[in-house]
């Protein structure tokens, strides 16, 4: 009976524990260092600042990456002219089995099979997350952090940098690019 008292009075106050705020994590990573790229690195903070970004884990030997990269590219111009702009960064997924040439390769250039006009970075599996507000460096890698993701993944990331939807389909379909609209809309 004591213990059907206590859990009662636990249901009660469950309502009055505000929930812990998701914190923001961020990263500066290695980019092809295109013009596309604007720099040599590609700082997650900087770009937020601006508004926020739709990540692509990317793989060159991944048919739906590509897909997804070739569908992007249709509303990247209209993403970018929006306010605050949705912007875009893809990750190459794989440093250990696939290099910088690779992805330059298959991703990199207006001649590429799936030319990405937006960065594209190259972490290393060590590449630390960071926290957002200051910038310290976590345990956990990059990969760690967003959970080790497959190919494609996306992952639309708040201006705090806290991750606000992630994607859930291999190939691209209309109702998925609502869905990041939508998202976008409700985050703004």
């Amino acid at each position: 009976m004591r213990i059907i008292g206590v859990l009662v009075a636990l249901l009660m106050l469950s309502g009055c524990i505000n929930p812990v705020a998701e914190e923001g994590r961020v990263f500066t990573l290695q980019t092809l260092d295109r013009a596309e790229d604007s720099e040599a690195t590609y700082s997650l903070k900087d770009n937020l600042s601006e508004g926020p970004v739709l990540i692509l884990f990317i793989g060159v030997g991944c048919i739906g990456c590509k897909d997804w990269t070739d569908e992007l590219r249709l509303s990247h111009q209209e993403w970018m002219e929006m306010e605050p702009p949705l912007q875009l960064v893809s990750i190459a997924r794989y440093p250990s089995f696939e290099s910088q040439e690779d992805v330059a390769l298959e991703f990199g250039t207006p001649e590429s099979n799936h030319y990405t006009p937006w960065p594209i970075t190259l972490p290393s599996d060590e590449d630390p997350i960071r926290k957002y507000d200051d910038e310290t460096k976590l345990s956990s890698t990059v990969f760690e952090y967003y959970g080790m993701p497959g190919t494609p993944t996306l992952m639309l990331i708040d201006e705090d940098g806290v991750t606000q939807w992630k994607s859930s389909t291999y190939y691209p379909d209309a109702e998925t690019i609502s869905e990041i609209e939508i998202q976008y809309k409700d985050m703004i």
